[in-house]
């Protein structure tokens, strides 16, 4: 593989949703070692069972022998990174370093198809939302720093994935489970320029060089003070035309959620 691939997934990245996604990706990479990074989930006591489910549904539904970790040296000869679910903040604590070179050098030379999904795509971006701490821990609303892989692409971003997240029925777990109240809050501490890059769950954000496509059930989003720009499902084109963040104010559907409707959904969002 020659070119620059990664794959952002907002959640469902071993449901039957993503299975065309990874071999489409699987096939553009062209072949070789497959690695699964476990960091994300590696303090759960039931790890090596997350590691087992992922390993049987890649090799059953997408023909795919995926090695679990391996060290520095497998991932740096791998064609094919894949980590999912878990902490961020856990998996920044043991990616910082080594394993952040490697990412960036296997997206900046095209080496390495990198498939991110849920706490893993998280860390993509120049900042990463504590999850785990914020939600689960009572944590004050903020950001921590990320591996920020996805500036070799020229995008200065924190990624939020299940961005439409709806499980809280009565109360608002969009955004990764911040709810609109925390996710403003954390905006304005946001260094000028960085936008905050949403991707629905069951959606997959597809960068393969220039271009960028977005698959599954809903859509990426960017929103910049408040504003957003959404890019369907099936959405296809260079991705300097589809930056939206440089245009946000031109087709928002910002602000407070709306009076009324469950789990503060916003109104549809508006695709550039």
């Amino acid at each position: 593989m020659s070119r620059q691939l990664i794959v952002i997934m907002g959640s469902g990245e071993t449901s039957p949703t993503m299975v065309g996604v990874h071999k489409e990706v699987v096939a553009r990479a062209g072949g070789g070692r497959a690695v699964l990074l476990d960091a994300p989930y590696g303090f759960q006591e039931n790890a090596a069972a997350i590691s087992a489910k992922a390993r049987a549904y890649f090799a059953r539904s997408v023909g795919l022998d995926v090695d679990v970790d391996g060290g520095l040296a497998a991932l740096r000869r791998a064609s094919w990174v894949f980590s999912g679910p878990g902490s961020p903040t856990y998996a920044l604590e043991r990616w910082r370093g080594e394993v952040e070179t490697a990412l960036r050098d296997h997206l900046r030379a095209g080496r390495a198809a990198i498939v991110f999904a849920s706490a893993a795509a998280c860390t993509l971006g120049r900042l990463t939302v504590p999850v785990y701490e914020i939600y689960k821990a009572g944590a004050p609303a903020r950001w921590t720093p990320g591996l920020d892989v996805l500036r070799t692409l020229g995008l200065d971003v924190a990624v939020v994935p299940h961005y439409d997240n709806a499980e809280g029925g009565t109360h608002d777990t969009r955004y990764c489970y911040l709810g609109e109240r925390r996710l403003s809050a954390m905006e304005r501490d946001l260094p000028p320029g960085v936008a905050v890059l949403g991707v629905d769950e069951h959606t997959a954000v597809i960068v393969d060089g220039a271009t960028v496509e977005v698959r599954g059930r809903g859509a990426m989003t960017v929103r910049r003070q408040g504003e957003s720009v959404a890019v369907p499902s099936g959405r296809r084109s260079r991705w300097t035309s589809c930056a939206p963040w440089s245009r946000a104010a031109e087709r928002p559907y910002g602000g407070a959620p709306p009076r009324g409707r469950p789990n503060g959904t916003p109104p549809r969002r508006r695709s550039p």
